[in-house]
């Protein structure tokens, strides 16, 4: 597997032999489990830092029976995977205007034009890669610049992300999503298919990717649910009590889990013991309903703490459920000695000698 991750830097920096991940993980630390584990799970010799350029497009392409294509001309930013794409149609429109030029000097008995064959080619080409020249230098900026709510990186204006209003930019994505984003895609990914032989004229959306990309942008809990995975608290901190992931299934919706610091004849399935002096006898509950999972404290005398993968930390209430989700930390007591990490493994295992391995797996990360 081949990742990578955008952030803005002065270009020219270099990073030592060592340090590589640790850095990646101090700048990527508060993102969702997905990406922790994976700069996790790679080794550190094999991250690379590269400084990532483009050049601007320019008009003129080449001069007399000499041309350029590909990088030679219009270098761009990878992220919408298109840079090697464009070198191949250039190739593909080449031919086709040469092929054109000789066609030309057979029927008319006369020399092969290069040079206004390989500036047709140069017409032909122009437009079509600057515009997605333009599109993946804008997808760069997105992805560094990309901010959830309103209020983040706002200084004096950050309190207001506590009250999760959807940032402005934001809220023009969800519209780019619907309108812009099938017509630039078959557009984009359609390439020189109207002089493929039989091809269609162009790429749908529908062909490309799933139309669950438009329900997951408007719903933050669809990729959660299309993740059909199953869940576990990870134990977090080099002091935690608890050594093995604790297993949730969500079968159990009419069975609540019981989280205290001993077993309960009531709860013999579903009772989790904790052996914390910071853990109550009767800690707290975690059920399932409707597809999500939901902690509520049983008055404990330390307390049931969320905190959620933007870094806010409260105290569960005794009186109203508080939802939990993936990459959520959940601290029964404040003593940091019972501290869950909350993941979801998307491919469920069949057995439980599977899950078992999945759970050791995830103890590892």
């Amino acid at each position: 597997m081949q990742w990578y991750a955008f952030h803005k830097e002065p270009a020219g920096g270099v990073d030592g032999p060592e340090g590589k991940k640790e850095r990646l993980l101090k700048i990527f630390e508060g993102w969702c489990d997905n990406v922790v584990d994976l700069i996790l799970a790679t080794d550190e010799e094999a991250i690379l830092r590269r400084d990532i350029y483009d050049r601007t497009p320019i008009f003129t392409w080449g001069r007399g029976r000499v041309t350029l294509l590909g990088d030679s001309v219009h270098a761009m930013q990878p992220n919408l995977g298109q840079g090697g794409c464009m070198a191949i149609e250039d190739g593909y429109q080449l031919a086709v205007e040469l092929e054109k030029a000789c066609k030309k000097s057979n029927e008319s008995k006369t020399p092969i034009d290069i040079v206004s064959a390989l500036k047709s080619y140069e017409r032909a080409r122009r437009l079509r890669v600057a515009v997605i020249h333009g599109l993946a230098r804008s997808a760069a900026v997105m992805a560094s610049t990309y901010k959830a709510y309103l209020g983040v990186g706002l200084g004096p204006l950050s309190f207001l992300t506590k009250f999760r209003i959807p940032h402005p930019g934001r809220v023009g994505g969800r519209f780019f999503i619907d309108l812009a984003m099938p017509l630039m895609l078959s557009w984009v990914l359609g390439g020189n298919s109207s002089k493929l032989e039989g091809r269609s004229p162009c790429c749908k959306l529908s062909d490309k990717a799933s139309d669950n990309l438009r329900t997951w942008f408007r719903d933050d809990d669809a990729l959660e649910r299309a993740m059909n995975g199953e869940w576990f608290l990870v134990p977090s901190g080099s002091e935690n009590v608890v050594s093995q992931p604790i297993y949730l299934s969500v079968s159990h919706e009419n069975e609540p889990y019981l989280i205290g610091s001993e077993s309960h004849e009531d709860f013999s399935r579903t009772s989790i013991v904790i052996p914390s002096a910071q853990v109550s006898k009767m800690h707290a509950r975690i059920s399932y309903k409707d597809g999500a999972f939901y902690l509520i404290d049983l008055q404990s005398e330390h307390g049931t703490y969320v905190t959620d993968n933007e870094g806010r930390r409260y105290r569960v209430s005794s009186n109203f459920p508080a939802r939990f989700r993936p990459s959520d930390t959940i601290e029964f007591g404040s003593d940091k000695k019972a501290i869950f990490r909350v993941k979801v493994i998307g491919t469920p295992p069949n057995n439980n000698s599977e899950r078992k391995e999945a759970g050791e797996i995830l103890q590892a990360v």
